[in-house]
């Protein structure tokens, strides 16, 4: 397979995982910077030592565009706020695009912490980010142990295996580095791939 071609492929990886990261981004980033007003605080001083101020159990938070229609849902088992670094943690968070005009993603993961307005986001053990196919695109699965989302960078990144599928077509790595405004996306090492698509052309299969 020739550069060139599997250039493409990964251009057209990229393309896929940048609609679905961007629109965890952005809705991580909603979520955190309301919740301080969605939520009450008790006690009127911040806590000297790192010990929640609330926290919620069963918690579920829809955001909703100009129309009044449902864009985002973000869900989990329990949401747990601590006042001396503004940060939060999660249990079983799970984030869902509700867009019907655009793929449905979904982002889950066993826990989850964030910094106080959101600029980082901390995903860890059992990390899918899936977005479903729409005419003409397959359906794109990541799937990893940690995930790092940088929001006022536009970055993803993981220092542990990532395995991307896309339709039939699979890619894995250890180490992944996504740049949402650039669309890059770089697996570190250890990087195997099987693509199914198109058989290549003459150009391709001689080089």
């Amino acid at each position: 397979m020739s550069t060139s071609a599997r250039q493409r492929r990964r251009d057209q990886l990229a393309a896929a995982l940048s609609v679905g990261l961007l629109v965890v981004l952005a809705g991580f980033s909603y979520y955190l910077a309301e919740l301080s007003d969605r939520f009450p605080r008790f006690g009127g001083e911040r806590a000297p030592r790192h010990e929640p101020d609330y926290f919620v159990e069963g918690f579920a938070l829809t955001k909703l565009n100009e129309r009044g229609e449902p864009t985002f849902r973000m869900s989990g088992e329990r949401l747990v706020h601590f006042p001396d670094d503004d940060s939060t943690e999660f249990t079983r968070p799970t984030l869902i695009s509700l867009d019907p005009a655009k793929p449905r993603i979904t982002l889950s993961a066993d826990r989850g912490r964030t910094s106080g307005k959101g600029e980082q986001t901390h995903l860890h053990d059992r990390v899918v980010l899936t977005r479903a196919g729409d005419p003409g695109k397959p359906t794109l699965r990541l799937t990893t142990d940690y995930l790092l989302l940088l929001a006022d960078r536009d970055i993803a990144r993981t220092d542990q295996r990532v395995r991307i599928e896309y339709g039939d077509s699979v890619l894995t790595g250890v180490g992944m580095q996504f740049d949402n405004a650039s669309r890059s996306l770089e697996l570190l090492s250890k990087v195997e791939g099987r693509w199914v698509g198109p058989a290549p052309s003459p150009t391709d299969a001689s080089q």
